[in-house]
């Protein structure tokens, strides 16, 4: 009876984390043409002119993204440790281990880890793009937009990723579910 318990509330978690991650809760709007070759004047110009406000922007979008990083690793932490694992530990404990949720647990913890690092390399980018002189460098701010934006990029794949296993880890836990 507890074991189902612990299954309930182990599904219960996946789904509500898969809402959370489909939602694409963070990462405000930061946008360069990364198709451009040559920048057009008139961009440079506007991104001289708007300086001060783009500067204020891009401080708010990194004062959240750092925010929703922190709530975002710990969240995808718990998921982890509370739930996977736990429930993976619980298994083993009952003779019930199933390999296939102890690779899904593995293939998260990775996929966590890349997130983390990604965070990070990308946190790094926008403090570079912060630092660059928008009024009297307005091509390369530009150019250093266009790295965040990529970096930007690769974290939300890093958040699909997540998501796309955790909707696999729930289709497996509902598979042992039915099957005890």
């Amino acid at each position: 009876m507890k074991r189902k318990g612990v299954l309930v509330t182990a599904v219960a978690a996946i789904c509500i984390a898969s809402v959370f991650v489909a939602g694409g809760l963070f990462l405000g709007g930061v946008y360069a043409d990364e198709s451009e070759t040559e920048i057009p004047e008139e961009k440079l110009r506007l991104v001289s002119d708007n300086c001060d406000t783009i500067k204020t922007n891009l401080k708010a979008v990194q004062k959240n993204d750092a925010r929703a990083r922190v709530y975002l690793g710990s969240y995808y932490e718990k998921i982890l440790t509370k739930y996977i694992t736990a429930l993976n530990v619980k298994l083993i404990e009952s003779n019930n281990s199933d390999t296939a949720l102890i690779e899904n647990q593995n293939k998260y913890a990775k996929a966590k880890s890349v997130f983390s690092d990604d965070y990070i390399a990308y946190q790094k980018k926008l403090e570079d793009l912060i630092a660059v002189d928008c009024k009297s460098e307005p091509k390369k701010f530009y150019e250093e937009l266009t790295k965040v934006r990529k970096k930007q990029a690769v974290i939300v794949q890093d958040t699909a990723k997540l998501s796309s296993i955790l909707v696999e880890h729930k289709e497996l836990v509902n598979k042992l579910k039915a099957k005890l």
